[in-house]
């Protein structure tokens, strides 16, 4: 999974994108659209709030099952995230540290993924 997120990466895919493209991919979907529109999340709505892996991965449990995002998944998985790294924000994410984003970014990214994995039952 590190090499897909590294790819992606280097092909200019912010870490929004990068999780809808390998969660569709996950999923046996395609959307290059929907993966563009991702972009919107990045670095916290382009504004530091609510962290781009966040809200990308909230959005995939909704496409993946709905239903199931409502019933607690989706709770579950913010929990978890907070109690992960310890903010929901990007900007108390990464701080004023310019070198956190190329530090935090990547390990937040898969680590949702796996997480992802593990709620929404891929194979």
């Amino acid at each position: 999974m590190k090499e897909e997120i590294f790819e992606l990466k280097l092909e200019g895919y912010c870490c929004s994108q990068i999780i809808a493209e390998i969660s569709l991919r996950r999923m046996r979907m395609e959307n290059s659209q929907l993966v563009e529109a991702f972009a919107g999340l990045c670095d916290g709505v382009k504004c530091g709030r609510i962290c781009g892996v966040v809200s990308a991965a909230v959005c995939i449990m909704y496409l993946a099952d709905g239903r199931e995002a409502e019933r607690g998944l989706v709770r579950d998985y913010l929990d978890w995230f907070e109690e992960a790294f310890g903010a929901l924000d990007c900007s108390e994410l990464l701080g004023d540290d310019p070198m956190a984003k190329l530090e935090k970014c990547p390990m937040m990214v898969e680590s949702t993924l796996l997480k992802l994995e593990e709620l929404l039952e891929w194979e």
